[in-house]
């Protein structure tokens, strides 16, 4: 699972190593309702734009992408708001990269069609190892990550069952009679999510003006406690799917709600943070069996989770660490999903309407 301290440059390399100590551990999405009979999922819209092929490994999504003469797989976090490169990871027989002079600027980036020079963080080393995807068919060495410095800037559909990434230009997607049709539901990002990030207020955060971290965040219900989640596609949760972090401000609201939670200690475990020696402590709860819990639709209404269990991670960041910041650092109630909750069938991020759209397979 990943502990992602923080989004910015200096934080995202240690921000996607902590995914990995985490996505080892325990958990699953929980809800009132049953799985029942699977229904027929209406084909996808034809209005969602440009397609290229979808990979799918570990349930985060990666797109494989040409820099210079080379190519690698690069993975479509929205959970990082910096996008970054590992230069080793890339493929081909021309020389290996490196960054020019200006410092983590790259040519010839080609990602739905030729970018001419485009900014990405050095990460040296690779922030998980190599990986399989789904079909078997192809290892996945992650030459980098795709973050919303990027993705903000069109409307993204990922089609995680059928291998398929579709892009669109404002103004050429569907509407949202065309997604209610192809099996869609909304759910809103406002405040959070959009195509110009300084604009965000981020409420839950209480971010300075122009502070806020654009990822996509969503409302959900646990019991009766409201609370966001940022949706972070690159949260590793594949060992043990639908695992979720907490900030304490949610684990104490959901204490005085009433809500039964079982202290896990067996996985509790320490994280490392950007300040050079200072750790933070990841406590390990189980929600009582039946607690109807979930994202929250337009309508107010629960998405389906079918009667997952749900473990809870609760981040308490230290005073010394609030400088890396992430929802450890938050003082209102805020969360963080793992990769899975979307991976089962597809999602649109809209950063122009600031919504999602998720679709159940």
């Amino acid at each position: 699972m990943t502990a992602r301290q923080s989004t910015r440059a200096k934080a995202a390399a240690l921000a996607k190593a902590t995914a990995l100590a985490l996505g080892l551990l325990a958990g699953a999405w929980q809800g009132g309702a049953q799985a029942g009979p699977a229904a027929r999922v209406p084909a996808q819209p034809d209005c969602l734009g440009e397609r290229q092929p979808l990979t799918v490994a570990s349930r985060m999504p990666y797109a494989l992408v040409g820099v210079g003469a080379r190519q690698g797989y690069f993975l479509l976090d929205f959970g990082a708001s910096v996008s970054s490169i590992t230069p080793a990871n890339l493929q081909g027989d021309a020389p290996a990269l490196t960054a020019d002079a200006a410092g983590g600027r790259y040519d010839d980036f080609v990602f739905f069609g030729r970018w001419a020079s485009v900014a990405l963080q050095l990460q040296p080393q690779p922030a998980v190892q190599a990986l399989r995807s789904a079909d078997g068919r192809a290892s996945i060495r992650q030459a980098g990550v795709i973050g919303t410095d990027f993705l903000a800037q069109h409307v993204y559909t990922l089609d995680y069952r059928g291998g398929h990434l579709w892009r669109a230009a404002p103004g050429a997607f569907c509407d949202d009679a065309a997604l209610q049709a192809g099996g869609y539901r909304a759910v809103s990002t406002r405040d959070y999510y959009g195509a110009a990030a300084a604009a965000l207020s981020c409420p839950r955060a209480m971010a300075a003006p122009g502070g806020c971290v654009n990822i996509p965040t969503v409302p959900i219900r646990i019991g009766r406690v409201e609370a966001v989640a940022q949706l972070d596609t690159g949260y590793d949760d594949s060992r043990q799917p639908y695992s979720v972090n907490i900030n304490a401000a949610l684990f104490d609201a959901l204490r005085a709600a009433g809500v039964r939670l079982t202290p896990r200690p067996d996985i509790a475990i320490q994280l490392s943070t950007c300040v050079a020696g200072v750790s933070e402590p990841v406590e390990a709860w189980r929600l009582g069996a039946g607690t109807p819990a979930g994202i929250v639709d337009t309508a107010g209404r629960l998405v389906a989770n079918h009667g997952r269990a749900l473990t809870l991670f609760v981040k308490r960041t230290p005073a010394a660490a609030a400088v890396c910041g992430g929802i450890g650092t938050w003082r209102q109630p805020a969360a963080q999903l793992g990769a899975s909750f979307v991976s089962g069938g597809s999602l649109v991020v809209d950063p122009f309407s600031a919504r999602v759209w998720l679709r159940a397979e």
